[in-house]
């Protein structure tokens, strides 16, 4: 697919459908009825959803919400019994054109997709609206982190790329110090990379005396981890580059920062969902019901165009904040999540009886001016006692004092705090996409 003129692409709506409705409403309207139809059609011809489907007679967006979710101990279940990809999938094995699965770091097993070329299609088109809204046109020169493999992320990615023209410097592979020589020789003006790892780029760059200032960046593109306004800030200044965002997963929910970055008036802005990739919703995951508008939940997806391996309302494991039309400064008729926050349900810690997201240990730290980066863990010492260390990259001396007070104050609990040398953290980064957490369970007792 040669997408390299974006003809027919709309920039406002992310859309390369002329007949997409514009407006919120009309769009929410077309987005329901296509996910109905989907599931119409799952009901009646697909061996995995017609055992499971009986649909009511209402189709309102109410009706569709009671309808049973598909989550990822399904998905592995299912491709465990009717190897390689499950019952789900009924596309002839001469119209596969690609495999994908995810990466079994959640313990739960893994899951595998097969892709037809009509997938491959609706892929490249939902990627290349977050390229395209960061600037990359044909012929620009993109560093690309991550590794090109069998999980979604590098192979995505590349193809779509490659798809806009993009002249694509694939170093996945490649050690860090590797990376640092091809950017010096070559040069680019965007960088593809984990927060953490872009992090460590830099670092990386100032420890073979380059200046990441100097070095020509235009576009910075990161997913796969949660980040402060605070980093942002410093990471753009770092680069002199602007900083922009994906959240994306093989089962295909796609949100894109928007032209101009993820900053927005001096806030983190929203990711946008390209309106043709799916129909979208955020639930309490205790009671499955809807929460409302700029309300924490679970992201689900009925993903559209994903014909050979179909998901019916999939449930991500995502924690995210769901954010209405018209709710960025960019006045886009499209639904998304609040930009840096996506974190997983399942990272909620115990610590001395309480329940602890990382994301609440995220806003107390990174409340205190000049904090950087940190890193926390949580351990038991020879009494059994749970003790939380947190690491801190600042700029500011007598910071560590206002991270104990700021984490007793807003959680209740007790921390020691250490100050590390600047660049400490990101030199522990490992390359390729890894996916970062900063907080850490060493507990031997739980």
């Amino acid at each position: 697919m040669d997408l390299t003129s974006l003809q027919g692409f709309n920039h406002r709506l992310g859309s390369w459908s002329a007949s997409t409705p514009q407006t919120a409403q009309e769009l929410e309207r077309w987005q329901l009825d296509s996910a109905w139809s989907l599931a119409e059609h799952l009901a009646t011809i697909n061996p995995y959803y017609r055992e499971r489907l009986r649909l009511p007679k209402d189709r309102d967006r109410e009706s569709f919400a009671a309808l049973p979710l598909t989550r990822k101990g399904d998905v592995v279940a299912d491709c465990e019994r009717h190897p390689p990809f499950g019952s789900r999938t009924v596309v002839a094995k001469e119209d596969v054109r690609m495999v994908v699965q995810t990466s079994g770091t959640s313990g739960m097993g893994v899951e595998v997709y097969a892709l037809n070329q009509a997938d491959l299609a609706a892929i490249l088109q939902t990627e290349a609206v977050g390229f395209a809204w960061a600037g990359i046109r044909a012929g620009t020169r993109v560093l690309l982190t991550l590794p090109i493999g069998v999980t979604a992320a590098g192979l995505w990615y590349f193809a779509a790329l490659r798809a806009l023209g993009a002249n694509v410097l694939a170093v996945g592979s490649y050690p860090t110090e590797r990376k640092v020589e091809t950017l010096a020789r070559f040069g680019a003006e965007v960088i593809v990379a984990t927060p953490s790892y872009l992090s460590r780029l830099a670092t990386a760059c100032e420890d073979a005396a380059l200046d990441p200032a100097r070095l020509g960046m235009r576009s910075l593109i990161v997913a796969g981890e949660a980040f402060s306004h605070q980093w942002a800030g410093e990471i753009q200044e770092r680069w002199q580059a602007t900083l922009y965002e994906q959240y994306g997963c093989t089962e295909r929910a796609i949100a894109w920062t928007c032209p101009g970055g993820v900053i927005k008036n001096g806030q983190l802005g929203v990711l946008h969902f390209p309106p043709e990739s799916g129909y979208y919703e955020v639930i309490d995951p205790e009671t499955g019901t809807p929460v409302g508008e700029n309300e924490d939940g679970e992201l689900v997806v009925t993903p559209f165009g994903a014909s050979a391996s179909p998901l019916l309302r999939y449930a991500t494991g995502d924690r995210v904040r769901w954010i209405p039309p018209g709710g960025c400064p960019c006045s886009r008729p499209l639904r998304g999540i609040a930009a840096g926050a996506v974190q997983r349900w399942d990272d909620m810690m115990k610590i001395r009886g309480i329940n602890v997201w990382p994301a609440q240990f995220d806003a107390a730290v990174f409340a205190v001016e000049g904090i950087t980066d940190y890193r926390g863990v949580v351990a038991t010492d020879q009494r059994n006692r749970e003790i939380i260390t947190i690491r801190l990259e600042t700029t500011r001396e007598g910071a560590e004092q206002q991270v104990v007070h700021a984490v007793r104050n807003s959680i209740g609990l007790r921390a020691q705090v250490v100050v590390e040398p600047p660049g400490t953290l990101a030199r522990e980064v490992p390359p390729g996409f890894v996916k970062i957490r900063r907080w850490q369970d060493a507990r031997k007792v739980r």
